[in-house]
Formats: structure tokens, C-alpha cells, sequence
């Protein structure tokens, strides 16, 4: 009786201990390798999960340092292009700094659509869609080459990526 007792402490034991390591292995994966997931994810237009999942995964994702990229991960972290170009998350957005201009382009946290462009000379914020395009087509020197260097995980866990960030990305 006594040797049965013992048997189902250790079974009980080794279940709970192989139950923690899978979670860790898959908070580890879904972060890890987060900048893949997201490539395949679908998404709703004018939605940019890429740019949410990068930012707020950096210190987790590939970070390549090609074409001038940086990176801040101190605080909420950032990327760095050429030294002209910052892109940071500020708690409840993303911004997207210049800095010969005056302006700065402003994205939702939650879905990375465009919000508004905002000049500190006249005090405005204007969400017209040039604004959005030039915002898009920054984005773009900045985003790809870091997309472009994510690994392909040796288990692929999309299907829980998925479903993990289907409804923010599509509602």
C-alpha cells in the first residue's frame, strides 16, 4: 500500500513538473519566435500587427543589426534607423519620430492602425491619409529587414499564436 502511496506522489510529481516545463516552452516559443507568427497572421485591413508584435516582443525577437538598425531595449524599448529615424512605444501608443521634421506620426498600442500625425509647432493633430501613407512607407524601411531575419521555429506553434491574437487584429 504504502509502495503504491509512493508510486502516485512521484507520477504526481513528474505529471506537474512536465506540465510547467511545456508551459514555459510555449510562453518561450510564442515570444520567441512572435516576428514569424505574426508574418502569417491574419489580419483586418488598415491593422499593422507587425508593428505591434515587434515592439512589444523586441527584447525577445531577432534583433538584426543591418541597414542601420538600433535598438533601445531599455523602458518600453525601440528601434533606431540611421539615427534619423525612432521608433518607440509610449505605454499607449507607438511613435514614430523623425528627426528632421517636426512632427511625429502616433499608432493604436492595441492594433497598430494610424492614429494621427502631430506637429508641436501649431499644436495639431491631423490623422489625414497622406499622413498615413508617409507613416506606412516609414514603416517600411524599418520593419521588413527585421521581419525578414525572424527564424522559422523547429515547432511551429501557429495555431496558438493564432488564436491568442486573432481578435485584436481583426475587430
Amino acid at each position: 500500500m504504502k509502495k503504491k502511496l509512493l508510486v502516485a506522489l512521484i507520477l504526481t510529481f513528474i505529471s506537474l513538473l512536465l506540465w510547467e516545463i511545456g508551459k514555459l516552452y510555449i510562453a518561450y516559443n510564442l515570444s520567441h519566435y512572435a516576428g514569424y507568427y505574426v508574418q502569417q497572421l491574419p489580419r483586418k485591413e488598415g491593422t499593422n500587427p507587425e508593428l505591434v508584435i515587434i515592439l512589444t516582443h523586441l527584447d525577445s525577437v531577432e534583433r538584426p543589426e543591418v541597414n542601420g538598425l538600433t535598438y533601445n531595449l531599455r523602458g518600453n524599448g525601440g528601434i533606431i534607423k540611421d539615427d534619423s529615424f525612432y521608433l518607440f512605444d509610449v505605454s499607449d501608443e507607438f511613435q514614430l519620430t523623425i528627426s528632421d521634421e517636426d512632427g511625429d506620426y502616433f499608432f493604436n498600442h492595441d492594433n497598430g492602425e494610424f492614429l494621427y500625425y502631430y506637429t508641436d509647432d501649431i499644436d495639431n493633430t491631423n490623422s489625414d491619409t497622406q499622413y498615413q501613407k508617409e507613416a506606412e512607407l516609414l514603416l517600411d524601411k524599418i520593419l521588413p529587414p527585421i521581419l525578414e531575419a525572424q527564424p522559422k521555429p523547429k515547432i511551429n506553434l501557429q495555431k496558438l499564436f493564432n488564436y491568442k491574437y486573432y481578435k485584436q487584429f481583426n475587430e
